[in-house]
């Protein structure tokens, strides 16, 4: 049964489309590549954000930053270089309104939080190149990470983005940049190491006479010891791209791959409540401590994908662009694990026995999923007397085919339990007692038809969209073959205006929506509508001339509807599910990327949340939401003395501050604040025989301060990353 918004389905070739206020930013072929390579370890100023900088990923369209009305962060590939950055976690951790790490550390995937809501790969809200990776079921562990040396910027979209991609996170999502051909790259080479032992080799390559042929090979291997003690982890991957132009430029055409490989163990570990948060019988359990099987923690990973970027002018008016994307993802994860934070009963957190001895649990999990994605959009820029147009029509579709197996080791946890301060480990026969727990094997649809038109009028800039999705889920569950379906649509909006206050200041203001699928049924066997988000923001964005770079300060109101939350009219036995639910969040978010003088760059962000579950039928109504701290404040400060005694020297210091937080709904598991400290120091030796030779060395979490990123309600508590030290030398020619 279809319920919703009842708009007939793109099949019966109906369409319909509602305008709001909102915006977003742009380009991801403008993203200051030429300068990369050899200028790659100069500090941030050297392609920070400038009023002009363009990002495609908010509007799809070449849209200057400072007057795409929505909060956006990007962190270019001069950034990720001086801050040492290896994963999305990392390069998002100086940005406003974002929780890195929200599942602590962890080698399997990209997991964040972006305005209180999660953001990350559990939750299908990471893109590469505009294009969602494969959206595996919530119980999956089969999910992608692309490696950051293949990353050209990284771009965090703030608030619902619905029009533009469908579902997707009300908080935003995070799109990855890869780097693609283009003339005048240097040649560059790096080795690094960590104080964990990891040893890394990387390249990129690149060739080609003109703009007419264009080839680009980035590569990287790395192997060695993690944070986390008895785990070992390996990855390499390979990054082919060319391009090729013709018809005198009016036409170009981008093919690109990866293939990428993991093996070894996982780092995610579940920690009691008790140990983490609050002492055991010694104290804290630290922050390396291994509570798994050596012989049974295992992530080996292999994901391939294969696409293009297509680009064509039509005539002075109109051009034709597409993206397209296939995927192909499988894995094998066992872990043993801790058996939750809590004791008997729901308020007791001290579930260790004698202060000391965890129960815990064993599992396996075999994943693979095939996912095709393509985005054909028509752009057309005229006037209309004194307006401009910047008008764009698009079509959208995904498809996800995904298959997941797992299972659980038939033991007491007690016969497997370990002592948290002193691990044993037991070597158990795990494999000879799995049993299945759950099989599945979905495939998720969505089409999507969306438009946009961004006006100009004087110092006005208005942006107006609409969207309309059809998608559908069809899962079976192997163990009983029961088919589950849901074919829904949605209708999401948005719109923003700015005005140009001279060249400097320019204030705006906005509103957006998003929708994502809900699955199951409520008590008469009806499907879920979507689970919606809707946000209105005002900000102003302040670049001015006299320094390179870009403030932006902004107050939103999100919130999310239709969520599921128990039906009051259940009895004891009964678990039926209503969509009354609905959360909120009030924020402020200062965010600036700047160079006041020659040789001074500073990254500055500052976030206040005020979260609250207005409406829930599960004992939670007016409780904070969860993993949604009070503060986060982070502050970075890189420097180039402009002396000749000590000319290619520069250094940086950056702190960050999150705020207290909860684990869970029931505002019962307190995670405390903590405080973090990085540093950088580089050095330029300049050339040898025509080649560049550049060395860093970065340090993240100085202090190797313990800290609890964050716990889940019935789950664990996670460890947030220790301290990390990366030394690199590039070569560059």
């Amino acid at each position: 049964m279809k319920t919703g918004l009842f708009l007939p389905s793109p099949r019966k070739l109906a369409f319909s489309i509602s305008l709001i206020l909102s915006a977003n930013v742009l380009a991801q072929e403008s993203k200051d590549e030429a300068k990369q390579s050899s200028d790659e370890m100069e500090i941030i100023r050297v392609n920070a954000y400038k009023p002009a900088h363009m990002i495609e990923a908010a509007t799809k369209t070449t849209t200057p930053l400072i007057e795409t009305p929505q909060s956006v962060a990007v962190i270019d590939r001069a950034e990720l270089d001086a801050r040492g950055v290896n994963n999305l976690n990392e390069a998002a951790r100086y940005t406003a309104g974002v929780l890195p790490e929200s599942q602590g550390i962890d080698n399997r995937v990209d997991d964040l939080y972006i305005r209180g809501f999660n953001a990350g790969s559990f939750s299908n809200n990471v893109m590469l190149d505009g294009l969602r990776a494969p959206s595996d079921g919530s119980n999956s562990w089969n999910r992608t990470t692309f490696n950051s040396w293949n990353l050209q910027q990284v771009e965090v979209l703030k608030g619902p983005s619905g029009v533009l991609y469908g579902q997707i996170s009300p908080g935003g999502f995070v799109n990855q940049v890869s780097k693609l051909p283009q003339e005048g790259l240097a040649q560059v080479t790096r080795f690094g190491a960590d104080n964990n032992g990891r040893l890394q080799a990387a390249f990129d390559f690149s060739g080609g006479e003109t703009q007419n042929s264009l080839w680009r090979l980035v590569g990287m291997i790395g192997d060695g010891d993690t944070q986390i003690d008895e785990v070992e982890h390996q990855q390499w991957f390979i990054a082919p791209s060319t391009s090729f132009g013709f018809n005198s430029g009016d036409t170009k055409l981008t093919l690109l791959g990866i293939y990428q490989k993991d093996n070894g163990g996982s780092t995610f570990q579940f920690y009691p409540y008790q140990g983490s948060v609050i002492p055991a019988a010694e104290g804290y359990i630290g922050n390396s401590t291994f509570l798994g099987e050596p012989d049974w923690n295992t992530y080996d990973r292999m994901v391939w994908s294969a696409g293009w970027l297509f680009s064509h002018k039509l005539n002075d008016t109109w051009s034709l662009e597409q993206s397209a994307r296939f995927t192909h993802v499988d894995s094998l994860y066992q872990t043993t694990v801790g058996y939750g934070v809590r004791g008997a009963s729901v308020e007791n957190v001290n579930n260790l026995v004698d202060g000391r001895i965890l129960g815990r649990r064993a599992v396996q999990g075999l994943g693979d999923s095939d996912a095709q994605t393509i985005d054909t959009r028509l752009h057309g820029n005229f006037n209309t007397g004194e307006l401009k147009h910047a008008l764009l029509f698009g079509v959208d579709y995904q498809k996800t085919d995904w298959d997941f197996h797992r299972e659980m080791a038939v033991v007491d946890p007690d016969a497997i339990a370990i002592d948290v301060f002193a691990p044993e480990y037991s070597y158990f026969d795990f494999a000879s007692i799995l049993q299945p727990q759950i099989s599945t094997v979905e495939t998720d649809k969505q089409t999507g038809l969306y438009i946009q038109d961004q006006l100009a009028f004087n110092n006005w800039r208005i942006t107006l969209g609409g969207r309309y999705d059809d998608y559908t889920i069809e899962s079976t569950n192997r163990l009983n073959q029961d088919l589950a379906e849901v074919e829904e649509d949605a209708f999401t909006g948005r719109g923003g205006i700015s005005y140009l206050l001279g060249k400097e200041f320019v204030p705006y203001v906005s509103y957006s929506e998003s929708f994502q699928p809900a699955t199951g049924t409520d008590r008469s066997g009806n499907t879920f509508k979507p689970v919606t988000g809707s946000q209105w923001e005002a900000g102003l964005k302040y670049a001015p001339d006299s320094i390179e770079g870009m403030v932006t300060v902004s107050l939103f109101d999100l919130r999310q509807q239709n969520i599921l939350t128990s039906d009051p009219l259940n009895e004891s036995d009964e678990i039926f599910q209503i969509q009354s639910g609905e959360a909120k969040i009030v924020g402020f978010e200062l965010e600036g990327r700047v160079t006041p003088k020659e040789g001074i760059s500073i990254i500055g962000a500052a976030t206040r949340f005020s979260s609250k579950l207005t409406k829930d039928n599960d004992g939670n109504q007016g409780n904070r939401m969860s993993r949604v701290p009070d503060w986060t404040v982070s502050l970075w400060m890189d420097y180039e003395p402009q002396f000749d005694t000590l000319t290619g020297l520069s250094v940086a210091l950056g702190g960050r501050y999150v705020g207290q937080s909860y684990g869970d709904l029931a505002n019962t598991l307190d995670i405390d604040s903590y405080s973090l400290i990085d540093a950088a120091l580089r050095y330029d030796f300049g050339e040898f025989n025509d080649v560049d030779v550049k060395f860093a060395f970065n340090a993240s979490n100085l202090t190797n301060k313990r800290y609890v990123a964050t716990c889940s309600a019935l789950t664990a508590c996670y460890y947030g990353s220790g301290r990390k030290l990366d030394a690199t030398l590039t070569l560059s020619w």
